[in-house]
């Protein structure tokens, strides 16, 4: 800074649009190298996956030994993902994420390709299809073929009977319509377990409708998908809103929130009531990633993930 200071005006722009450039070369490479490193690393660990069965060494047995006669098992196909809501805030991001590794990916949304998307590269490589989920069963259930995993991103607020309907009931429809599809891996935004004290929960009181209606979901995909299905706990997500043709750049309280409560001790988020302002804010983009690395990854633990390690994407 001091160096800069004892340039002249040119000099000083001449300088710091050089740092610039430099800046945005290293996010650009770094950002390659995670779409590479993170599409064979999850398509390596997913392929083994389906192959152990047919690649497991012989055992003895006391039994007669069967011989196979049938064809060969066909080689692991590439990962399908196919994401409900993608859509809006959170599913696009999911998209995005998606397209950055090269996957095939299908967004089943009532809205279908979003406007704030016309522009955008990686759009171009997402399938939209409009569909609602109550009403257009035969058509989504079709994109459900072949998918290795599923992303739901399904929610909304209003009056509780509805938020319950779309955070419950259709996630939960979409969950069983996945198992009986031969989905692998299902991963969907639930929310944050907030603090409360007595044991009570936020759903007791809170957005009921909301609260629960996750809450269910995640009990169910547990019977369902066991350790294979993995429920998203963020608390505020925050990046660019877009509402028409309004962009809201959530980032500006968000981005700050998250830097400040990061170096806070972790344990205040679990004080009563209090704590729910220590649950630091996440990137929408980190949670996208968790999302569909949650259906790919194998490693990724089933059961509920927090924000701090949505953060860690």
């Amino acid at each position: 800074v001091k160096k800069l200071q004892k340039l002249d005006h040119k000099e000083r722009l001449a300088k710091m649009s050089v740092s610039y450039w430099r800046y945005q070369s290293a996010y650009t490479c770094s950002r390659a190298l995670w779409q590479r490193e993170a599409r064979e690393e999850a398509c390596a660990r997913w392929a083994s996956t389906t192959t152990t069965a047919t690649s497991a060494p012989a055992t003895a047995s006391s039994g007669p030994t069967t011989v196979s006669t049938g064809p060969p098992s066909e080689a692991p196909r590439d990962p399908k993902v196919v994401v409900f809501g993608g859509s809006g805030f959170v599913g696009s991001a999911v998209c995005q994420a998606a397209v950055d590794l090269g996957l095939k990916v299908t967004s089943v949304s009532r809205g279908g390709r979003p406007s704030f998307a016309s522009g955008a590269d990686w759009a171009s490589g997402v399938e939209w299809l409009r569909s609602d989920v109550e009403n257009d069963e035969g058509q989504w259930r079709e994109a459900l073929e072949g998918a290795t995993g599923v992303v739901s991103t399904l929610g909304a607020f209003g009056s509780n009977k509805f938020m319950y309907k779309v955070c419950g009931l259709y996630n939960i429809k979409v969950l069983h319509a996945a198992k009986e599809a031969g989905v692998e891996r299902f991963s969907f935004i639930s929310v944050h377990d907030f603090a409360f004290p007595g044991g009570w929960q936020a759903e007791n009181f809170l957005l009921r409708g909301y609260f629960q209606g996750k809450r269910d979901a995640e009990a169910e995909m547990a019977k369902l998908f066991h350790e294979r299905g993995v429920a998203l706990r963020p608390g505020f997500v925050y990046g660019t809103r877009h509402a028409g043709n309004v962009n809201i750049p959530l980032g500006m309280i968000g981005a700050p929130m998250e830097a400040v409560i990061n170096r806070l001790p972790r344990g205040l988020a679990t004080i009563p009531i209090v704590g729910c302002a220590f649950v630091p804010p996440v990137r929408v983009e980190s949670v996208g990633k968790a999302a569909l690395m949650a259906v790919l990854d194998p490693e990724v633990a089933g059961g509920p993930m927090n924000v701090w390690d949505i953060q860690k994407y």
